[in-house]
């Protein structure tokens, strides 16, 4: 029995696809994200390293005080189910980006429908709507992030 739970564990792991700094760098320059002037490439890349590690399989849960799980954060850039697309579990969420959370879920590096929100959400409200972003890339020094990366 444990080597079965072993072997599925490790089945889930390896079909993970995390990008590299420099793949995803790659993505971010070649996409719409690139077109806002108030963030820079290594800002994106940045913030995903500190929500997801860059992965895009990442789903984590945020939990109120009682463990009640609040809502759902998931994909390479960790959209959240409150505020931006619809899940199972919140339905009837406001879905900003029009999108079923599962979308955000790739085993390869499409990443495109994460684009497409990612470019709602920090036009609405910024890169502020990341805590990753806010906590350890705002106004500090993160050009090292695509440092070495050919376009």
């Amino acid at each position: 029995m444990k080597i079965l739970i072993v072997l599925s564990v490790l089945l889930t792991l390896s079909s993970a696809k995390v990008l590299s700094r420099c793949e995803l760098a790659r993505v971010v320059k070649n996409s719409i994200l690139s077109e806002f002037p108030k963030y820079s490439v290594a800002d994106w890349v940045c913030m995903a390293h500190y929500e997801s590690r860059y992965n895009t399989l990442a789903k984590y849960y945020e939990r109120g005080n009682n463990g009640e799980i609040q809502s759902g954060d998931y994909g390479i850039f960790q959209i959240s189910s409150k505020w931006w697309c619809s899940d199972t579990m919140f339905p009837e969420g406001p879905n900003g980006c029009n999108m079923n959370c599962n979308l955000f879920l790739q085993d390869s590096a499409n990443i495109e429908a994460d684009i497409s929100c990612a470019a709602i959400i920090v036009n609405q409200q910024g890169m502020e709507a990341w805590k990753g972003w806010t906590e350890n890339c705002k106004g500090k020094w993160i050009n090292y992030y695509t440092y070495f990366c050919f376009w």
